[in-house]
């Protein structure tokens, strides 16, 4: 699957954040899922591992719906 620059991405967090999905608090060193706009989503089943396969999903749809 290609990726392109605005893609979400799983990251390491450098500082403490709250999650977009669920408003935990995410401290350093927790694993989350960023999009574009700068939202956090947790590393559990309900909040960011959600999103990422709804991502991986719809990219995935869009590749095979473009022919490559």
């Amino acid at each position: 699957m290609k990726r392109y620059a605005g893609d979400p991405y799983w990251l390491t967090l450098r500082y403490r954040g709250s999650c977009a999905g669920c408003g935990r608090e995410m401290k350093r060193g927790d694993r989350a899922f960023r999009f574009k706009d700068g939202s956090l989503y947790c590393d559990s089943a309900d909040c960011g591992q959600r999103e990422s396969a709804a991502f991986t999903a719809a990219a995935q749809d869009e590749e095979f719906l473009a022919g490559r």
